[in-house]
């Protein structure tokens, strides 16, 4: 069997946590003022997110579905786009891996990396408004 499929399966067992335990608790008030670094993200992904976003792996969405992209703008508020990456979850077409299998990933580094997927497809978070604004 490939290398790379035995390693990106490892990731996808190791980084999918369901157990409630584990999901990370975090003040996302720094997603209201925080300025993402679009180079810093590119560095992210392309150290991380690249194994599964580049070309779809395990059912991902591939980096420059913006369809796909738009869509999830559309129907996710930014604190549950970024709890997904921080946590992980089960998505309709597969796995996604806490902190995106990023472990010594920071919020901001998780935050810039989400924020460089959707500028390769002219799209941004902020153009979301957060849950948090609305409940106010």
């Amino acid at each position: 069997m490939n290398k790379k499929v035995i390693f990106i399966c490892l990731i996808l067992i190791i980084g999918c946590k369901t157990d409630e335990s584990t999901i990370a608790k975090v003040n996302l008030d720094f997603l209201k003022t925080y300025t993402p670094n679009i180079n810093n993200g590119k560095k992210i992904f392309n150290y991380s997110c690249v194994t599964c976003h580049l070309y779809g792996s395990a059912g991902a969405a591939t980096l420059t579905d913006k369809k796909y992209w738009s869509q999830l703008l559309n129907k996710k508020s930014n604190e549950d786009i970024y709890l997904n990456v921080l946590n992980g979850f089960m998505g309709k077409k597969g796995p996604m891996p806490e902190k995106g299998a990023c472990i010594n990933c920071s919020d901001n580094d998780l935050i810039d990396a989400i924020e460089y997927i959707l500028s390769i497809n002219g799209l941004t978070i902020k153009n979301q408004k957060m849950n948090m604004d609305n409940n106010q």
